[in-house]
């Protein structure tokens, strides 16, 4: 698996739909994609992190490279103050909780 971590620092008042519009291709993901996760900071709410993950590097790399998602980019760039942070790497390890956690 492969993938990448995002740092985007949005533009106030953009918050709603950067986030409704990255997640519009969930019903209609690029070939590969397995899962992302979306974090808001506690410090800066313009402040959102994305983790997301492909089945491998090829397929990371296609989608990056592929017309579509430079359409999307450069829409996503209109609610950005600046170019988003890219830490791209192997996944190594990841771990998840089967079933929620009993409440007592």
């Amino acid at each position: 698996m492969f993938g990448t971590i995002a740092r985007y620092q949005l533009k106030p008042g953009h918050s709603d739909t950067f986030i409704k519009e990255m997640s519009g291709f969930e019903d209609n993901p690029p070939e590969g994609w397995l899962y992302h996760t979306v974090f808001r900071s506690t410090k800066d709410p313009n402040e959102i992190w994305l983790s997301v993950v492909f089945e491998s590097e090829d397929v990371y790399r296609k989608n990056a490279n592929s017309p579509e998602m430079d359409r999307d980019y450069k829409k996503m760039l209109e609610h950005l103050e600046s170019e988003p942070e890219w830490h791209d790497g192997h996944v190594i390890h990841e771990a998840m909780r089967k079933q929620p956690a009993k409440r007592s």
